[in-house]
């Protein structure tokens, strides 16, 4: 189970998404991909150093930012359509950190993956994709190829999250379903029916 942030802390504040960090690893969150594109370099370098040390045995991913997340010795840098490739980001990193990419339907059969890890969706209806992306269905996802690999991704609550691990797919990657007005009590509900694993 992995909680990735929502993307406004450029909004409500970074201190406002710290305390949501904290009650997450307090909640037994072992891990935590930082996506805040609205952020500065210099505002999202502090956030993933507090979230470095906060989850130092455990696992940092950062959304695009691969110079941050090499300044923070972050895991995994995630990667999505609007960002370099997977096999540019190798090129630039080298084995220093995983290399995450966002994949879609068009994408789901594709026998090869230059990245590591990958996150397909969005599987349900979601918020932040209505408009933009169908969702894939559970049946499609699971028809898919690479499922150890593949984490998914949108509209994921805890049934759902259980139903899709029992069916083999690496993990389960969710925003709206664990940044609520209590993170840390959602993230164990979540957690509950999920394992713990990171990609």
């Amino acid at each position: 189970m992995l909680p990735i942030t929502p993307g406004r802390a450029h909004e409500l504040g970074v201190d406002g998404l710290s305390r949501d960090l904290q009650a997450l690893r307090e909640a037994g969150c072992d891990g935590v991909l930082l996506r805040e594109p609205g952020l500065s370099d210099k505002a999202l370098h502090g956030l993933a150093s507090f979230a470095r040390d906060l989850f130092a045995d455990g696992w940092l991913g950062l959304h695009d930012r691969a110079h941050i997340a090499l300044a923070v010795s972050a895991d995994a840098v995630h990667l999505g359509y609007r960002s370099i490739t997977p096999r540019a980001a190798r090129r630039a990193l080298g084995s220093a950190v995983a290399i995450g990419h966002s994949q879609h339907i068009s994408e789901l059969m594709n026998q090869s993956m230059d990245a590591d890890y990958r996150f397909m969706g969005p599987v349900f209806p979601t918020p932040s994709k209505e408009g933009i992306l169908e969702p894939l269905g559970e049946e499609t996802l699971i028809s898919g190829t690479m499922l150890e690999q593949t984490w998914a991704v949108g509209g994921i609550g805890p049934s759902a999250a259980a139903r899709l691990l029992a069916a083999g797919v690496g993990g389960v990657a969710c925003i709206g379903s664990v940044f609520t007005n209590d993170p840390g009590e959602s993230f164990r509900a979540l957690a509950d029916s999920s394992k713990p694993l990171q990609p």
